[in-house]
Formats: structure tokens, C-alpha cells, sequence
């Protein structure tokens, strides 16, 4: 099966700029299941007078947690939803990221989806898409709604020529850099991978954690190694290297991990962070504490938070290039990945193809308002009420070259996870980065 479009060109982007990963409840064994329920009660559309069979569709997402900055929005899109289609009830479960993880591919193995599910484009969802587990959506794209979408946006969700989802927003990493901190310190905000080395060592001599990173969340670490080895090998490389068409013995790669490995050996990172969660490790950071972090522009809505302690004092901007590597301060990691499918057993397609485009076209301008991530869908909004840190976003990749999607997305399968526990045990030291390099050959074999 070919996968198309695992990278973005700055084209699209130049079209799309202003335009533009989840505590779980335990649940019923019908829910669970992803089963839907059809009430026997018919409801009548407002505004109308025709009566509607009453549905109910099962819909899970990650975006429970009351620090999410999509908790809110999610709610009020659904709620709306039901407003105008009172016909059709939305039951959602929500579990944080890595759980859901494994929780969407368990379901997918037992063959119990539920309707509709938020998920990742490219080699995540690919195993899905093979397992005939996903509803291919072409066929209710012309009414308009393909227009409606920014060129481009639908390539992660496309299998061989399919559509098979909805795309949310476009989202790319970024280092979020606490201005004030190095401007109270004297230090040099870093534009290459020696200054970043040299802020590192002076917040560490005044007693300061660098960089903010989460052992326990393994993504979180993910995001810096992906744009590490992204300014190490150049987009290129790394979309051959991932996609079976190269080797991780390529110097570059050792020479990502090698790098990363002496920030982890000059304590870049905050004390303790191996059993930190997420919203843990974020924490002081947001509190103004940490100097730097590096994650997805999704970070833009936190920074902006009511509780946030940080407003307009953080900037974002590319990870430091190497000198030594190959890459481009214009390519970045990210890219149209998140995005809604609907399960191929739901009994009810109409309602949840609805539902999908419906949310993901309304969470896409309201997750632009917010600063969650640019949108992928045309869509119109005030910008004077778009937090700085998003327009700065806007601007910092108005001329990238490439987008690349994060390695635990890209990849299929088991090499997911093969990766991301190699990359903890060179996190925690448990492993060289000669021997990490070892490891993520083993994809080959």
C-alpha cells in the first residue's frame, strides 16, 4: 500500500498561513465496543418538521484533560453539533495520549471502533486502513467540501488515492523560548546547536533547568530527537530512512543521537524528568521557571492558558540548526497529521461522516483561535484575536521548505515502539547512541 504525502511543501503553507497527541473512565462493555445505540423516539430538526430516527454515535478523542486547551472547544463543537442536529447524540469517551494509543489499536485488532475516533495520518493509522477498520470518505466529499479544504491537507489521511479522514489543523514543532529569562541572564537565544549547547551550560550554572521534557510521556522526547535528527540528516534522508528506503547507519543518525546524548549528559533537561508526565514536566515552564521547550505548536494555546504566568514573554522558533548537519533552519517536523475517522462497521454513515466533517472543519477554526495549530480548512476569523505566540508561528514557517511527520506518526507498527523505547533507553543512559542507532536498524530487519 502507498502512503502518500509524508511531506508538505511550503506552498501550501504559503496559502494556508493565516488561514492555515489524552485519565480514562471506565466504560461500558456497549460503549467500549464502539456499539451504537438507535433510540426508538424520533426528534424532529429545529426548524423543521421532519421527524428524525434519534442516533446515538460513540466518538473518542484525546482531548479530555481538563489542561488541554482543546478540552473547552471540543465541548462547545459538540454541543453545537447536537444544536442543530438534535437528531443525533454524541457519547464521548476521552484517555490521555499514550493510552489512547494503545487503546485505538487494541480496539482496531478486536475490530471494536467506535463510530468515530481521533487519531494521527500517515504510518499510524496505516495498519487501520489495511485492516479495512476505516470508512474511505471520497464519496461524501463533493458537496463542496473538498473546496473547502487548503491544497495539500488531505495527504496524510490519503491511502492509496482514499480518503480515510478529516484533517484538524497543521502543526509543527517548535523550541518555545522564555525571552525574559535570557534577557534577565544576559544569554543568547540560541540560532545554532553550539549556542544552544552555550545557553544550556550558563542556565545550568545559575542553577536554572534548560530545557522542559517528560521521560514518562516517551513522545515528548520523541519531538526533540525527531528535530534533532531532522537539522542532522536533512528531510530527505530522514522520509527514506523511515519509510524502509535507507539505514540508520548513515552517519547523520549518530551523530543526531550523539548530540542528543550530551544534552542528556549536561543535565539540559529538568531533575527528575524520567518520571515526569506531561502536564508535569510542563509545569514550570509555564510557571516561568524552565527557559525553554520544545514540543508542537499546540504549546501556543497553553502559553495562553487564564493560569498561564508566561504570556508574552515566550517567542517560538526553529530548532537550532547544525553546523555539521545537513538539514535547514526552513525544515520542520509536523505537518496536517491529527485527524477524525469513522469506523467501516457503523451503522449509521451519513450521521457519523456529519459529525466528522462538522467537527473537524469547526475544531479547526477554533483550535486556530486558541493557538492549538494553523487550520487546514478555509476558514474566516477575527486575527486580532489570535494569541501572539500563533501569529509568531505563522510568520516563523511562512517559509519553510518542508514539513516532516513525527517519527512515532510516520512510522508503521511495531517500529513505533521499537523506536520509542530505544529512545528512553538512551534518554536514561541505559543505552550508547552507537547502540541506539543498532537498535532502530532492527526496523530492517
Amino acid at each position: 500500500m502507498k502512503l502518500k504525502g509524508v511531506k508538505l511543501l511550503s506552498a501550501i503553507l504559503g496559502l494556508s498561513m493565516l488561514m492555515g497527541t489524552m485519565g480514562c473512565a471506565t466504560a461500558s462493555k456497549e460503549q467500549e465496543a464502539g456499539v451504537q445505540n438507535t433510540q426508538s423516539e424520533k426528534v424532529t430538526e429545529a426548524g423543521g418538521n421532519v421527524a428524525k430516527e434519534a442516533v446515538t454515535l460513540n466518538f473518542w478523542h484525546i482531548w479530555g484533560s481538563e489542561t488541554d486547551p482543546l478540552s473547552v472547544p471540543a465541548k462547545k463543537v459538540i454541543a453545537d453539533f447536537e444544536a442543530e442536529y438534535p437528531h443525533i447524540k454524541i457519547k464521548v469517551d476521552t484517555v490521555e495520549n499514550e493510552a489512547y494509543k494503545t487503546k485505538i489499536k487494541a480496539s482496531a485488532a478486536a475490530n471494536e471502533l467506535p463510530d468515530l475516533f481521533s487519531t494521527w495520518g500517515g504510518g499510524f493509522s496505516k495498519p487501520l486502513i489495511d485492516g479495512n477498520r476505516v470508512l474511505a470518505i471520497d464519496d461524501y466529499l463533493n458537496d463542496g467540501t473538498r473546496e473547502k479544504l487548503v491544497g495539500g491537507s488531505l495527504a496524510n489521511v490519503t491511502y492509496d488515492d482514499k480518503i480515510y479522514g478529516m484533517p484538524l489543523g497543521l502543526a509543527c514543532g517548535a523550541l518555545f523560548v522564555n525571552k525574559e529569562l535570557f534577557e534577565q541572564n544576559n544569554i543568547k537565544i540560541p540560532e545554532t546547536y553550539t549556542e544552544l549547547i552555550d545557553a544550556v551550560k550558563a542556565f545550568k550554572a545559575l542553577g536554572i533547568a534548560p530545557l522542559s521534557v517528560s521521560g514518562k510521556d516517551v513522545w515528548t522526547i520523541a519531538m526533540y530527537f525527531d528535530a534533532m535528527a531532522l537539522k542532522a540528516a536533512g528531510d530527505d534522508k530522514i522520509i527514506s530512512t523511515l519509510t524502509k528506503q535507507g539505514s540508520f547507519k548513515d552517519p547523520e543518525f549518530l551523530n543526531a543521537a550523539t548530540k542528543f546524548a550530551e544534552l542528556v549528559s549536561l543535565g539540559a533537561f529538568q531533575e527528575g524528568a524520567a518520571g515526569l508526565s506531561k502536564d508535569e514536566a510542563d509545569m514550570p515552564f509555564l510557571e516561568g521557571e524552565i527557559p525553554m521547550l520544545f514540543n508542537g505548536s499546540w504549546t501556543a494555546g497553553s502559553i495562553y492558558l487564564d493560569s498561564s504566568k508566561i504570556k508574552d514573554k515566550i517567542i517560538p522558533i526553529g530548532f537550532p540548526v547544525m553546523e555539521d548537519g545537513k538539514g535547514k533552519a526552513t525544515e520542520y517536523t509536523g505537518g496536517a497529521v491529527d485527524a477524525i475517522m469513522v469506523s467501516s462497521n457503523t451503522k449509521h454513515k451519513e450521521e457519523a461522516v456529519l459529525f466528522q466533517k462538522y467537527f473537524s472543519e469547526n475544531i479547526a477554526r477554533e483550535g486556530y483561535l486558541i493557538g492549538m495549530f494553523l487550520p487546514t480548512w478555509k476558514i474566516e476569523v477575527d486575527e486580532s484575536n489570535i494569541n501572539p505566540v500563533t501569529v509568531e508561528l505563522a510568520k516563523l514557517t511562512s517559509e519553510a521548505t518542508s514539513f516532516v511527520a513525527w517519527w512515532d506518526t510516520l512510522l508503521e507498527g511495531e517500529d513505533t515502539q521499537i523506536y520509542l523505547n530505544a529512545l528512553q533507553e538512551l534518554f536514561l543512559g541505559a543505552i550508547t547512541p552507537e547502540q541506539f542507532v543498532d537498535r532502530l536498524q532492527t526496523m530492517y530487519e
